[in-house]
């Protein structure tokens, strides 16, 4: 059961408060530290005093999550409701981590594709006539906006949240396990955007591209062998992400230097 502690007026400091998502951006965890931010006033209503269930919600979500920043404040709403619920913390961080990647694509095709770039050519038509109202009205328009959506957004989630928390209570396990498979594939199909490794061209063997043989047998394949490296040696043999950082870096002046990778 819900405890009602949140109102309204909460929701609507949280979302004026995910607007700094993009703060203490990092290449480990993203937009993880800010999205955070925008929940903890929520958290600290939920809790009160009670600050290792305090600390115990934050580190749920301080994981890496890279997501479209207005959309963001969909997950947050939801994860809110849940949280004030007193759903489990696995169900809540699979979910999210679930979410987060399809949440980029739709918000980055309504937002940036579609609904900016529709603005900044009117705006830029209004500007090559002289007009000062150009660039004004963009800068308007992204403001008021990026505000009113994010109150949206948060309404939106946290509402969906609370009105199927007894769906969620009732197929818990279901839903983790599908959660968590979808936040594997999510998070395993974004290796080749963010990790780039690859043979020259010029590296032949018997006048076959040698990156050639490898994109044959699976597009990405080197990215994907790089990072299981990486996770084998952080899991299994607890080398520590500084260690990991320097060998990444010596490894890739090492390749470059000798003109293989």
């Amino acid at each position: 059961m819900a405890s009602n502690k949140i109102t309204k007026r909460d929701l609507d400091e949280m979302a004026v408060r995910s607007m700094a998502e993009q703060c203490c951006f990092s290449f480990e965890r993203m937009q993880a530290i800010g999205f955070c931010y925008g929940m903890t006033k929520c958290f600290r209503k939920i809790h009160g005093d009670n600050n290792k269930e305090m600390a115990e919600a934050m580190e749920n979500n301080l994981d890496f999550i890279n997501t479209e920043p207005h959309m963001a404040a969909i997950l947050q709403g939801l994860i809110v409701s849940m949280e004030e619920a007193h759903q489990d913390r696995t169900m809540i961080h699979s979910l999210k981590t679930g979410l987060f990647g399809p949440l980029a694509g739709l918000g980055d095709a309504i937002w940036w594709y579609t609904a900016m770039p529709i603005i900044a050519s009117i705006c830029c038509s209004l500007a090559s006539q002289g007009s000062v109202f150009g660039p004004i009205f963009y800068i308007l328009f992204w403001a008021v906006t990026a505000i009113l959506s994010r109150i949206w957004f948060v309404r939106l989630g946290y509402n969906a949240g609370v009105s199927s928390i007894k769906f969620i209570g009732d197929n818990a396990a279901s839903l983790s396990k599908a959660a968590g498979i979808l936040g594997v594939m999510v998070v395993g199909g974004l290796i080749p955007s963010y990790v780039s490794l690859r043979f020259p061209d010029s590296l032949v063997i018997s006048s076959v591209s040698v990156q050639g043989i490898f994109d044959s047998i699976l597009p990405s394949l080197l990215p994907l062998g790089i990072v299981f490296l990486l996770y084998w040696l952080f899991k299994k043999k607890n080398v520590n992400t500084i260690k990991l950082i320097v060998l990444v870096i010596a490894f890739s002046i090492l390749m470059s230097f000798f003109g293989i990778l």
